[in-house]
């Protein structure tokens, strides 16, 4: 199953990749799937890291509470939506200027019916107020269109 999905995927994938490549108003990120295998990055995220992710959906509180880490570092959740699926915050800090941004949404695709995560950072200037969107738009012309 493994092997035919991704075979699947092929060059989708291959333009998926290039296109977040070319997104430049994120500082990381990377799609993967429920099993943590990664579909398109432009970073490096731990397979515990990527296991925490896929079941950050599965419980607003215990989400909301514990933040979103990535290497280590707590981001504080301050947006949690089951539909559309999308947790967000920011690193506290004093000046906003010297803070980032994390978004982590959840899409199926559309052929196979799986979910599909894709985690995003970002630093100011980029605000929520435009990566969550811009997010939403890359998951459905990649993902839910695929």
């Amino acid at each position: 199953e493994f092997r035919r999905r991704h075979r699947q995927l092929g060059n989708h994938q291959i333009d998926m990749q290039a296109a977040l490549a070319g997104v430049r108003d994120w500082s990381r990120a990377v799609i993967f799937d429920a099993n943590g295998s990664v579909l398109a990055a432009t970073t490096t995220v731990s397979p515990s890291d990527l296991a925490v992710f896929t079941n950050a959906f599965n419980s607003r509180d215990a989400t909301v509470g514990a933040g979103l880490n990535l290497d280590g570092v707590n981001y504080e959740v301050h947006r949690f939506y089951d539909e559309p699926a999308l947790i967000y915050g920011r690193i506290p800090s004093v000046d906003p200027r010297e803070s980032e941004g994390i978004c982590l949404a959840k899409a199926i695709h559309t052929s196979s019916g799986q979910p599909i995560f894709a985690l995003i950072t970002y630093k100011f200037p980029n605000l929520s107020a435009k990566a969550v969107p811009d997010l939403q738009t890359f998951l459905r012309q990649w993902v839910e269109s695929a």
